[in-house]
């Protein structure tokens, strides 16, 4: 499932692709097998760094840049929160 969300195209009007794919990754990882999150590293890059179907003029692409970067740091906060919750339960036990 992630990875049928990191084919598209990466674009800053789609916040969906960033969220789910960042979420399915994490998911993949905690529930799964661990080493499923270095199927996420090409994902990461291609956020960061690929324009996609932006169309990106040099005068706002600092702007843009930190907005792709807010855009997976809290998709990645968010995967985070799905860890803690799974790791608190195996310490109640």
């Amino acid at each position: 499932m992630a990875f049928s969300y990191s084919l598209e195209q990466p674009c800053s009007q789609s916040n969906r692709r960033t969220l789910l794919a960042t979420l399915l990754f994490a998911t993949g990882g905690i529930v799964g097998w661990p080493f499923a999150l270095a199927l996420a590293i090409p994902f990461v890059f291609e956020e960061l760094f690929v324009f996609g179907v932006d169309r990106v003029p040099q005068e706002i692409r600092w702007s843009w840049t930190v907005h792709r970067w807010k855009r997976l740091f809290f998709s990645g906060a968010a995967a985070a929160l799905l860890f803690v919750r799974r790791s608190s339960d195996f310490i109640y036990m």
